[in-house]
């Protein structure tokens, strides 16, 4: 059995305390409102007022519990100080733990980890696009029913509420949200109501004029899609001649106005070679980069020929691993001597749940411990949550939403009977959250399947890392007829299996 099977069994047998200990301070106060989030501000030092009833249940249950979980999970109580109190996300910080706490009281502790509400949403804002990329999961550029501007706000709303507490982080990504006329005027609806804004974009409507006014209605943060290094790599995959240029100058004047900005590469066959150069322009730049999976979904299952072999997969995955444990390692070093570092280890992320293994080994190799979560770039003083987070998010740490209200587990899942599990305006979003078969089985992977092939076990179910990884659940289900227990074959680990099957299609 392994390790995180015992703590599962262990867990199970405490969960019932946790849950108690939990309901006794998470309850809404005629006076002071929110408990369990006033508690958790009293808990890193705000001062604030609380009635008699309110102070004694902080002091005497949720002090103690907090103090307890933050030395069972190593967390630097100075970094999550400052994360909650001392900078502009405390809100989004705010909201996430209060889910994760909700949580507990919910679902209890498993490995791994499922809030009582998502962390963030992918909002496919329209089906609209300018390009014509190969990869594209939403199929877009034909025009199809989507939601208007009341539904948006009726959306938002919605979204507002998640759990008793709000939505912590909210992407706006399309087709091409920008070609909607009426994204500033949501972006700013959705902004009053969610703490953390961001949008992913093809970039060639980034204007100075309109990157301004991401600006103005407080975008946090914008990923700009750039898959080759040069012209004719980049609209070879987009379809669409001039798009490069006008995608450079896009990243230009985000960084010229300075937004947090990223640069997302989605690895292929006809690109890999780009992906060191595009890394450098990220770093010279000063901004984050993102590598993407490539799902044989929406109009990728057209070119299943470019989605990379494991080792090739595996050969990037390293790459930008290397560079993120050096982050790592650095900012260990600058701390210990000067007290603080201001060194980012979130530069480089991947939305492939093998990055989170591909760190841990790094790391180990140079007689560290440190994770990531997949895209969920691990922070100096909280990377152990990495583990309790575990890789592949789907369905449990995010969920996906259609221009026309249906949600699904992920973006990267197509649309069907199986994978719409309702829709936003006409079904409670916290009862499909809670009770969704779909969902249910993501979030669990004990489930997940093993093979015997050449004498040897292999696929999901048999690794090690499953718990922080977890491998991709729409690579399975693009690549295994709809089963969403069955190996990613893009993991080196399953490098047999995938030349079996690429043998057979042959």
């Amino acid at each position: 059995m392994q390790l995180d099977s015992l703590e599962n069994a262990m867990l199970s047998a405490i969960n019932p305390i946790l849950k108690a200990i939990i309901e006794r301070f998470d309850v809404d106060c005629n006076q002071d409102g929110d408990l369990l989030v006033n508690s958790l501000k009293r808990f890193h030092g705000e001062d604030i007022q609380l009635c008699r009833n309110c102070r004694n249940l902080s002091r005497r249950i949720a002090d103690p519990f907090y103090e307890i979980g933050s030395r069972i999970l190593r967390i630097d109580k100075d970094f999550m100080r400052s994360m909650f109190l001392g900078q502009k996300y405390r809100e989004a910080w705010l909201k996430g733990f209060a889910l994760m706490m909700k949580g507990i009281r919910k679902y209890g502790i498993h490995i791994p980890f499922t809030p009582a509400g998502p962390f963030q949403i992918v909002w496919n804002f329209t089906y609209l696009c300018n390009l014509k990329c190969k990869h594209c999961y939403e199929d877009a550029g034909v025009r199809q029913s989507e939601f208007t501007t009341d539904q948006a706000y009726e959306t938002l709303d919605v979204l507002s509420r998640i759990a008793g507490v709000g939505l912590p982080s909210l992407s706006f990504s399309g087709g091409e949200p920008l070609l909607r006329k009426d994204f500033f005027e949501v972006t700013a609806y959705a902004k009053k109501r969610i703490p953390y804004i961001s949008i992913a974009t093809n970039g060639t409507l980034l204007t100075r004029d309109n990157v301004k006014q991401l600006k103005d209605v407080g975008v946090d943060y914008v990923e700009i899609s750039l898959d080759g290094a040069s012209k004719e790599t980049h609209e070879g995959f987009r379809g669409v001649s001039g798009c490069f240029k006008k995608t450079m100058k896009g990243i230009e004047n985000c960084v010229d106005a300075g937004l947090d900005t990223c640069i997302a590469a989605v690895a292929h066959r006809e690109n890999q070679g780009e992906i060191p150069i595009i890394m450098e322009l990220a770093e010279k730049l000063g901004i984050r980069f993102i590598n993407f999976n490539y799902i044989p979904t929406g109009r990728a299952k057209e070119h299943m020929e470019l989605d990379l072999a494991p080792e090739e997969r595996m050969s990037i995955l390293e790459m930008i691993g290397r560079k993120t444990v050096n982050l790592y390692t650095r900012a260990k070093q600058e701390e210990v001597e000067t007290g603080r570092t201001n060194i980012r280890t979130d530069q480089f992320l991947s939305t492939c749940p093998q990055y989170a293994s591909v760190v841990k080994n790094l790391s180990e190799q140079i007689g560290e411990d440190f994770k990531v979560s997949a895209h969920y770039g691990a922070k100096r003083g909280v990377e152990n949550i990495a583990s309790f987070l575990g890789g592949c998010g789907a369905g449990r740490l995010y969920i996906a939403l259609e221009p026309n209200g249906d949600l699904k587990p992920c973006v990267f899942f197509p649309t069907n009977r199986e994978t719409v599990l309702g829709n936003i305006l006409e079904e409670g979003f916290d009862e499909l959250w809670s009770n969704t078969r779909m969902l249910q089985e993501l979030r669990n992977r004990e489930h997940l399947e093993s093979y015997k092939l050449g004498g040897r076990t292999i696929g999901c179910g048999n690794c090690r890392d499953k718990y922080i990884c977890g491998g991709c659940r729409a690579r399975s289900y693009g690549y295994f007829d709809g089963t969403l227990t069955s190996a990613d074959i893009g993991c080196i680990k399953n490098e047999k299996l995938w030349k079996r099957m690429a043998k057979s299609a042959q």
